[in-house]
This record gives C-alpha cells, sequence and structure tokens, in this order.
C-alpha cells in the first residue's frame, strides 16, 4: 500500500490540505491491513487514529448493557473516520469492526485535528461531515420510535443504500459490495430476525431489491431514496 498515493487531494477528506500539510499526514500515515472480523478500536479506547479506509468495509457499532446493539452503521473504501468525536471526546464514542479483510492508513489524532484548526476550507468539510451523521441518526431515531417494523426496516435499507451503494450501468440498479446478513439488518432496526426475514421476502416480492446469499441489489432506486429525503 503506498500511503503517499492514497492521501492525497484527489480525496474529498484531504482535497483543500496544501502540499505542506499533505506531506505530514504522508509522513506520519502508517498503513495496516485487518482481517474480517478484527476490531480496529473499541467504545471507550483512547481516540488516538484516525482512519483513511483504503479498501473493504467498516463496521461500527455500539452495544448496550443488555448485549444487544442499538447502533450499527456502515462505510465502505475511500472515507476517513471517525469524524463525529474530532475536537470533543478523549475516546471513541463507538467500536470499529472490519465487516470485511480491510486496508486502513493510521492518522495521529492530534496531528489531523492541528491541521483542521489551520485550515477553514477542510475544517468546513469535516462539520458538513459532521452533520450528516447528525442527520443519518436523527433519521434513524425518528423511523426508530415507531411500530411499524416494516418501515423501520425498510428505513435501515435506505441508508445502506445511502452509505453502501453502488450504482450500475446501464441498468440504474444500485449494488452492495459486501454482504449484509439478516441479524445486521435487524439489530439496525431494532426488531427481530423473523420480523425482519418476512419485511425483506416482501421488498423482494415486490421488486423493491433483489436479496441472495446476503447480497443485496436496490432494484426500485427512487422507492429508497424517497424514505431517506421525503
Amino acid at each position: 500500500m503506498d500511503v503517499k498515493h492514497e492521501l492525497d487531494k484527489q480525496h474529498e477528506d484531504f482535497r483543500y490540505l496544501s502540499d505542506q500539510e499533505i506531506r505530514k499526514l504522508q509522513e506520519k500515515g502508517i498503513s495496516h491491513t485487518y482481517k474480517k472480523g478484527q476490531v480496529l478500536y473499541d467504545f471507550d479506547d483512547d481516540r488516538l487514529y484516525m482512519y483513511f479506509l483504503v479498501s473493504g468495509v467498516i463496521r461500527f457499532e455500539k452495544i448496550d448493557d443488555t448485549g444487544t446493539f442499538h447502533y450499527l452503521q456502515f462505510k465502505k473504501a475511500k472515507n476517513l473516520f471517525p469524524y463525529m468525536d474530532l475536537f470533543s471526546n478523549n475516546s471513541y464514542f463507538v467500536s470499529a469492526v472490519a465487516h470485511t479483510d480491510i486496508e486502513v492508513i493510521l492518522i495521529p489524532t492530534k496531528l489531523f485535528e492541528e491541521i483542521l484548526s489551520n485550515n477553514t476550507q477542510q475544517l468546513i468539510y469535516a462539520l458538513t461531515q459532521q452533520t450528516k451523521l447528525l442527520q443519518t441518526q436523527i433519521l434513524k431515531v425518528q423511523k426508530g420510535i415507531l411500530n411499524n417494523t416494516n418501515y423501520r426496516v425498510t428505513t435501515t435499507l435506505a441508508i445502506i443504500y445511502k452509505e453502501l451503494g453502488e450504482k450500475q450501468y446501464p441498468q440504474g440498479h444500485v449494488t452492495v459490495p459486501c454482504p449484509i446478513t439478516i441479524n445486521d439488518l435487524a439489530r439496525s432496526s431494532g426488531t427481530t430476525r423473523e420480523t425482519t426475514s418476512t419485511v425483506i421476502k416482501k421488498l423482494v416480492v415486490a421488486k423493491k431489491i433483489n436479496y441472495h446469499r446476503k447480497y443485496i441489489t436496490f432494484l426500485d432506486t427512487k422507492f429508497f431514496h424517497e424514505i431517506l429525503y421525503d
């Protein structure tokens, strides 16, 4: 993995940095690989690093005292994380787990925050990323209080469509590049595996999605877009 090639202005997370600031990140960046299921950091660990995901998919989790998930989110390659904790917490708010085999570059948090503090444009971009994360969580809370489990599951799917979806041409379908289990969907939706499975089957019959061997294809993209932005 070429750290200098990956930590470059071609990515929005670094687009507004000066050449000198980019070089600082490149000099301090540490490349690392994780196998599927390995933990990058746990909730409440010291927030020592930002991570640039070069390849693969990462999963964010937070587990309550009963041992059930109440936070589950995904992020795909060519993204920096975690933005939510910047300038505020000394520890991580959620756990990060390799959902697939991944490659990452570790960037010292203090260095990145120092650079942002002196670069207004890049700081504004970081704040917009925090806003997007908050908007997604507000959407999940709004839908999560509904008793309609069908709507909760479809909202979870809509968020996955937004976070992981990759448009395929010329069909126009949107695919997810990694397996998502029924259990993942159930935990994120706050419902049972059986209920989630029933909703998935209904969506397949209605030709909203295709679900085969844990891989999701979104067929009716307008349907899921409207859930997000209605």
